[in-house]
């Protein structure tokens, strides 16, 4: 058995990460804003999700008893390194225009670790319909 320092396993020490998670409605923003991450920020752990929402201050009318409609909404999940998460979450808060009563919500929380991602050279560009 070689116990040599060259025959160790190198592992790669998790970097410190933060995840935005914000709630928008269904209207495009959501891809709208993950090509704005990627071309200006280079972000490419992202990503969104239909769910379905209940506005909490919206004013509704139903019966006593039942609850009202929910609503398709998008979740938007962006991950990145603890450094640049202030920015990227103060550039979605302005581009997806959360400063409007009714556009949505969101937030930042710290995870464990992470690893970073990198897409292989040569890969083309998605083509996207925003």
């Amino acid at each position: 058995m070689n116990t040599s320092p060259d025959s160790t396993p190198r592992r790669s020490i998790p970097t410190a990460c933060k995840v935005i998670c914000c709630i928008l409605p269904d209207d495009g923003t959501d891809k709208r804003l993950l090509v704005e991450l990627r071309k200006r920020q280079g972000i490419l752990r992202a990503g969104s999700k239909a769910c379905r929402g209940i506005g909490a201050l919206a004013e509704v009318k139903t019966k006593r008893t039942k609850l009202p409609e929910s609503e398709l909404v998008r979740q938007v999940f962006v991950i990145c390194n603890e450094d640049q998460a202030q920015d990227i979450f103060d550039s979605i808060f302005w581009s997806a225009q959360l400063d409007k009563p009714g556009r949505g919500m969101m937030w930042l929380k710290s995870l464990i670790g992470c690893t970073p991602y990198e897409l292989p050279a040569g890969v083309p560009e998605e083509e996207t319909n925003v």
